[in-house]
C-alpha cells in the first residue's frame, strides 16, 4: 500500500536503497532515454529478486561544474565566472564480505584482472573494456517504489579493497568498490496522489 499521506515535499524517513548494475549493450540510445529504460527495466529486476549487490554504503554521488575566471579588459572591478567542464567523483560502495555469489563483484574482479570471459556479451569500449550501467534506488520505507534513482553511464571499477583481517578482533571484513562513471542522470520518483 501507498503511504499518500506522504506528501512529495517531505523528507524521506526510513528509507532503504538497492544497488543494481546492467550492460550497456542492453540500453542503446540517447543518455535521458536509456537512464529511464535501464531504471524501468533495473526496477522490475530488483522488486522481482532483490538487488544483486547489496550495500551498507555508498559514497561519491557529486558532479562538480568547473569554471574559469575571465576578466573584460578595460574593467579592473569587473569579473565573470564561465562554466568549463563537469567533474564526477568516483562512486564508492561499502559492505559486508558474505559467502553469497554476486555478478557484481564476479565483474568487478573479471575487470580488474583483465579476465573478461566473453566480451560479446558486454559493450565494448576502449581496448575492450566491459562497461555497465550502475542504477541506485532510494526506496520508502515499504519498498514499494523509489523515491529517487541515480543512473552512472560508462561505469568501470577502479578498485577493490578489503578491511585488514586481524584474529585478535571481532570485526566484519568489508569489501569496498570504488566505480569510476562517465557521467550520471538523477530521476525523482514522487507518491502518486
Amino acid at each position: 500500500m501507498f503511504d499518500l499521506s506522504r506528501s512529495i515535499e517531505d523528507p524521506a524517513l526510513g528509507y532503504v536503497f538497492s544497488v543494481s548494475a546492467i550492460n550497456s549493450a542492453i540500453v542503446p540510445g540517447s543518455q535521458r532515454t536509456a537512464a529511464a529504460a535501464a531504471a524501468s527495466a533495473a526496477m522490475s529486476t530488483v522488486m522481482a529478486m532483490g538487488a544483486d549487490a547489496e550495500f551498507q554504503s555508498i559514497s561519491g554521488i557529486k558532479a562538480t561544474r568547473e569554471t574559469e575566471t575571465y576578466r573584460p579588459l578595460g574593467m579592473n572591478n569587473r569579473s565573470y565566472q564561465l562554466p568549463t567542464i563537469t567533474s564526477f567523483d568516483d562512486l564508492v560502495l561499502e559492505r559486508g564480505v558474505v559467502k553469497k555469489y554476486s555478478d557484481f563483484t564476479v565483474w568487478c574482479n573479471n575487470f580488474i584482472n583483465l579476465d573478461i570471459p566473453d566480451l560479446s556479451t558486454y559493450a565494448a569500449g576502449v581496448f575492450g573494456v566491459a562497461k555497465k550501467i550502475i542504477l541506485v534506488f532510494l526506496w520508502d520505507r515499504n519498498k514499494y517504489i523509489p523515491l529517487m534513482t541515480w543512473t552512472f553511464f560508462d561505469a568501470v571499477p577502479k578498485s577493490i579493497e578489503y578491511s585488514s583481517i586481524n584474529a585478535k578482533e571481532s570485526n566484519y571484513a568489508v569489501e569496498k568498490i570504488t566505480i569510476a562513471y562517465s557521467n550520471f542522470f538523477t530521476t525523482p520518483t514522487p507518491v502518486p496522489l
